[in-house]
């Protein structure tokens, strides 16, 4: 079973409670582990707790398959991190820090942010912040797409690390992801997402199975939303070009053929493959509509045996060319 290591403080009842991240990583049947800073619980008590003894533990024993590093607001603990992160160089490391939140209320200490903002995304391999977060580390606001694109354009640049942008009102709630490859805009769904799980848990989790690129970010929601996994099983339909023999050809025909059976039981006839329609007008290249294919009518004896001798002139054809 893989391991996800999942480093935050966690606000007891809110969105920031860890206990989110550990069921997102058991959903996905992942083994969970939790490193925690600080714990802050409903009465409003605080327990801090040692960060480095937890982490030098996980990394020793249990070899992560995939680190989460969220939100933290001591400044030694986030320094503790980074040097752990710096030593043991995982290979996949998902930062969601929440710097701001969504209304614009700062979250940090100034000291904390600045270790975040170098040390932290330094050596992670996807940054996930919000639009004001955006806005802040690419250094001018983001009103339009063309910002949003800039934007995380320049931080995929600055960190080295996959970017993407949590939707907002600018953007109709779409996400933003940007890597060297891809820049998609991608439908989040909040309306429906469930409360219990974590994006960012979500996407470490589609990361460590395997799945890369966009699709690990698309996956994460859908989870997200529909509490169980995109299933990879289902086959890519491949289309290949049509390369069907004279031979073939007159089997399809004869088995088209209406003939009457009366006391034999009727029974699905066989799929037909070998009709060669000639080239339609329109443009090389584009990509025809797909239609539920109707129910040829059963050909008459006649009309087969006029397209018997179709096929039997391309055959003497064929013969005289070789």
């Amino acid at each position: 079973m893989k391991n996800i290591l999942s480093i935050s403080d966690s606000y007891e009842g809110t969105r920031l409670d860890v206990r989110r991240a550990v069921m997102t990583i058991k959903a996905y049947g992942l083994d969970p582990y939790i490193a925690i800073g600080e714990i802050r619980r409903g009465d409003g008590s605080i327990d801090t707790c040692d960060i480095k003894d937890t982490l030098d533990y996980c990394f020793g024993e249990c070899a992560p398959d995939g680190v989460f590093v969220g939100f933290m607001c001591n400044t030694e603990q986030v320094v503790q991190v980074a040097s752990e992160l710096k030593a043991n160089r995982p290979r996949i490391v998902v930062s969601d820090p929440s710097i701001i939140s969504d209304n614009g209320e700062i979250w940090m200490s100034e000291d904390t942010y600045n270790v975040i903002s170098t040390s932290i995304f330094d050596m992670s391999s996807h940054i996930v912040i919000n639009h004001l977060e955006a806005e802040l580390l690419a250094g001018f606001e983001c009103r339009t797409v063309s910002d949003f694109e800039r934007a995380a354009k320049k931080l995929r640049y600055c960190f080295d690390a996959v970017i993407y942008i949590k939707g907002c009102d600018y953007t109709s709630g779409k996400g933003l992801y940007c890597d060297d490859t891809d820049l998609v805009w991608i439908d989040e769904d909040r309306v429906h997402a469930n409360p219990d799980y974590s994006v960012g848990s979500a996407l470490n989790c589609e990361l460590a199975l395997g799945v890369r690129g966009v699709k690990a970010m698309t996956n994460a929601w859908y989870f997200v939303v529909n509490g169980r996994r995109v299933s990879d099983s289902i086959p890519v339909p491949q289309v290949a070009p049509s390369l069907i023999s004279p031979a073939k050809s007159l089997r399809d025909i004869a088995r088209s053929m209406e003939v009457e059976h009366p006391e034999t039981p009727v029974t699905a006839q066989p799929a037909k493959t070998s009709i060669i329609d000639p080239i339609t007008e329109g443009t090389r290249g584009t990509v025809s509509e797909i239609r539920v294919p109707e129910k040829p009518a059963p050909k008459s004896v006649a009309d087969s045996l006029s397209e018997l001798a179709d096929i039997k002139k391309r055959l003497e054809a064929l013969r005289k060319s070789m």
